[in-house]
C-alpha cells in the first residue's frame, strides 16, 4: 500500500519542529541554572542545567544519572530518529509497510515529546509531576512504535536496518526514565520523605529491579539494543553516587559493568534468536529470482513478494 509523499514529509517536518522546541525551551532555564550557580544561589554543585524545583529533587533521588549521561543519550537518540526520519520521507519507501504503521506512533510520540520540553523547563511543582507522567505515557507509544518497525521480527536491508537502532534506545531510555521520574513524582508530592539510611538500600533494590526487567523485555523484543542506554543510566548514577552514596553508586556501577559485558556478546549478532522473517533488496532479488527473469522488469517484485515471510526456526 502506497504512503503518501505528504504524510511521510509532514512526519520528518513535525518530528524535527519537536526536537528543536523541546531543545530550544529549556534553553532559559539552562542559562538561569548556570547564572545561579556562578553567582554561589545554587546547590551544592553544579550537575544539571535544569530549572531550581528539579535539582532540589534531583538532589534528594539517588538514582537519577549524572548530568553527563542525559547529554550523551538525548543528543544520540535525536539525531538518530532524525536521520530515521529523513529515510522514511524519501520517494524510495514509499511502499514501506514499516515506515506506513509507524506513522501515528510517530505522531504521538513527538506530540508527547513537545509536551515533556514545554514542563521540563518549566520552575513549579506541577511541571515535575507533568513531565514525569508525559514520560510514561511516551513509553507504551515508543514500544508501539518498536513493535509497528518490526524491530526484534524482521532481518530488513540497511539502511534501514541501522536506522532503526535509535528507536530501540528511545523505549529503553524512556523505560530507565519511567523508573526515575517516580521517585521525582513521589518527593515532589511529599509522599516520600527523604531518609539517608532506609533510601540507599531501596534505590540499590530499585536499581537492581530495573536492571532485571531491562534484560527481561530485551529479550522478549529480541533486541538487544534496548539494553544500551541502561548502561549510560547505571554508569551515570555510579558516577554521581560513587563517593555520595556508596552502595548506590556501588551497585549501579556493578549493573553497568554486567550490562555492558551482555551487550558485548549480543549486540554484534543484533538480536537474542532468529528472526521470524526477512526482506531482501532489489539485489538480492534479482539473484534469488534467477537469470530468467531478468528479461521481465516486475519478476524482481515477485521473487521479493515470494521471500517474505519466510519462517525462520527460532533459538530459544
Amino acid at each position: 500500500m502506497k504512503n503518501s509523499s505528504f504524510w511521510r514529509i509532514a512526519t520528518a517536518v513535525f518530528a524535527v519542529g519537536s526536537i528543536i522546541y523541546t531543545t530550544v525551551s529549556s534553553s532559559q532555564s539552562r542559562r538561569e541554572s548556570r547564572e545561579r550557580h556562578e553567582s554561589g544561589q545554587g546547590g551544592s554543585e553544579y550537575e544539571y542545567d535544569v530549572p531550581v524545583e528539579y535539582e532540589q529533587v534531583f538532589e534528594k533521588n539517588q538514582i537519577v544519572p549524572a548530568g553527563w549521561a542525559f547529554g550523551v543519550v538525548w543528543s544520540t537518540i535525536y539525531t538518530g530518529l532524525a536521520a530515521l526520519l529523513v529515510h522514511q520521507a524519501l520517494p524510495s519507501e514509499e511502499h514501506n509497510p514499516r515506515y506506513q504503521k509507524a506513522q501515528p506512533w510517530w505522531w504521538a510520540s513527538w506530540i508527547l515529546n513537545g509536551i515533556f520540553g514545554r514542563f521540563f523547563s518549566q520552575n513549579d511543582p506541577q511541571s515535575i509531576i507533568i513531565s514525569d507522567l508525559t514520560t510514561k505515557f511516551n513509553l507504551p507509544v515508543a514500544l508501539g512504535l518498536h513493535q509497528s518497525l518490526e524491530i526484534g521480527k524482521t532481518d530488513v536491508p540497511a539502511p534501514e536496518r541501522f536506522l532503526r537502532i535509535p528507536v530501540s534506545l528511545y523505549a529503553g531510555w524512556l523505560t530507565a526514565a519511567t523508573v526515575v521520574g517516580t521517585p521525582n513524582t513521589l518527593l515532589t508530592l511529599n509522599l516520600w520523605e527523604s531518609e539517608e539510611e532506609r533510601d540507599e538500600p531501596v534505590s540499590a533494590g530499585i536499581l537492581s529491579a530495573t536492571a532485571g526487567a531491562g534484560y527481561f523485555i530485551a529479550r522478549r523484543l529480541n533486541d538487544p539494543w534496548y539494553m544500551l542506554p541502561f548502561v549510560a543510566g547505571f554508569g551515570g548514577i555510579a558516577t554521581r553516587q560513587w563517593k555520595k552514596e556508596p552502595i548506590v553508586g556501588w551497585t549501579a556501577a556493578v549493573l553497568a559493568v554486567a550490562y555492558a559485558g551482555l551487550l558485548a556478546y549480543w549486540l554484534p549478532q543484533g538480536k537474542f534468536h532468529a528472526y521470524d522473517r526477512y526482506v531482501v533488496n532489489d539485489a538480492e532479488a534479482e539473484v534469488l529470482a534467477g537469470p530468467f527473469e531478468t528479461s521481465e522488469p516486475h519478476q524482481a517484485e515477485i521473487a521479493r513478494e515470494r521471500m517474505k515471510p519466510i519462517e525462520a526456526e527460532s533459538l530459544d
